[in-house]
């Protein structure tokens, strides 16, 4: 996809339509034009510029310069944001003013499908901003990459950050086990996943992929949630072992205690074992 095609699909997320876009983006480029230098330039049909300068116009996006001929000029990108931001919030505030009154209940223990990688990435933010106590997580590089800023924000507001990965990375003032291998010959053998647990009450995990639209699971049931906890400590326990690391800490309060009193119905009933 060329630089233009890319701007362009940015634009659309934002309610342009394709041609809306092509011609905006071109205007940047090369203003001011007759609709026929524009439709050439920006490779929308000359039977559909003209609709298309009239939406722009309509949407305060492009302006006549002259009228004979009719030239025109794109509004400023900064311009652009700022128009949009206040579009966009007056649409928010009403669709919330209009859905408010409709009670809504959610379900106990309710999943969600988040389809796609975007989607999961602004899950996982989410889930990382809303953090009060504690962040545990499963990560490779890739992704950590991407949200290492708000896990940044996390641990700077005492939220607890425990990170295992197979790849190499690095969050300052955390809790990390990372065997820091290569991401890419990991690759090799085994896909892209992410575990996320917020507050021992809500988890993200499944496929990280962002070649094909999988789903990843979000949910708050503590039976899961508990699963996931333990694979990210099993995950640990193996890295402490193997580099004959310390981690008997880190499990502990992963944990709440669970462990402690765990280890006391075993000695009861294994006294000659030490645990």
């Amino acid at each position: 996809m060329t630089q233009l095609g890319i701007i362009a699909r940015r634009l659309q997320d934002l309610g342009f339509t394709l041609y809306e876009a092509r011609a905006y983006v071109s205007l940047l480029e090369h203003h001011p034009v007759t609709r026929y230098e524009l439709s050439k330039n920006s490779g929308v049909p000359r039977s559909a510029i003209y609709n298309v300068i009239i939406e722009l116009e309509e949407m305060g996006v492009v302006s006549v310069q002259t009228s004979d001929p009719e030239t025109y000029v794109p509004l400023a990108v900064d311009k652009l944001f700022e128009l949009l931001d206040r579009r966009f919030t007056a649409k928010i505030a009403e669709a919330r003013k209009t859905l408010e009154h409709i009670e809504y209940e959610p379900a106990l223990d309710q999943f969600w499908n988040i389809v796609g990688y975007d989607n999961m990435i602004l899950k996982a933010k989410e889930l990382i901003q809303q953090a009060e106590k504690s962040l545990f997580m499963s990560i490779w590089r890739q992704e950590f990459m991407l949200l290492e800023k708000e896990l940044q924000a996390a641990v700077k507001r005492k939220v607890e950050v425990i990170i295992f990965s197979f790849t190499d990375i690095n969050l300052c003032s955390s809790t990390m086990f990372c065997y820091g291998l290569d991401e890419q010959e990991l690759e090799k053998i085994w896909p892209h996943r992410i575990i996320l647990i917020s507050d021992k009450k809500e988890m993200l995990m499944g496929d990280a992929d962002k070649m094909q639209k999988k789903k990843t699971v979000c949910t708050s049931n503590r039976g899961l949630i508990d699963v996931a906890t333990n694979h990210i400590i099993m995950d640990i326990t193996l890295y402490g072992n193997r580099l004959n690391q310390p981690v008997a800490a880190t499990i502990i309060r992963m944990q709440n205690g669970e462990t402690d009193y765990l280890g006391k119905l075993l000695k009861s009933k294994y006294p000659a074992i030490k645990f």
